[in-house]
């Protein structure tokens, strides 16, 4: 059955209630101060690339910002942090936890 969507190439993906207890999955809560939620993604993806475990995005109109749960390893982190912050010198970034929830 062919999605029923106009842009047929996204997806939803089913959240499960916790990680898998041996996950080294972390989530990186990052804010960036526009409101185009295409252009946020596919510069996410253009600057982690596979690093991207998966994220959860939430735009908030009012102030004029994405916030984004990015799930990385945590092995990546590092990486991933300088990667972001050369890429996206204005982004601001929260303090890294467990994810809340997980992608299956």
């Amino acid at each position: 059955m062919p999605p029923s969507t106009p842009f047929p190439g996204l997806h939803r993906v089913a959240f499960a209630p916790r990680p898998p207890a041996d996950s080294d999955i972390v989530a990186l809560p990052l804010r960036v101060f526009h409101t185009d939620v295409l252009e946020a993604r596919r510069s996410l993806h253009r600057i982690l690339g596979t690093r991207l475990q998966g994220y959860a995005v939430d735009v908030q109109a009012a102030r004029h910002c994405i916030r984004v749960s990015l799930h990385v390893r945590r092995g990546e982190l590092a990486t991933c942090l300088r990667l972001l912050t050369a890429s996206m010198p204005r982004a601001e970034f929260g303090r890294i936890a467990r994810p809340s929830h997980w992608m299956h």
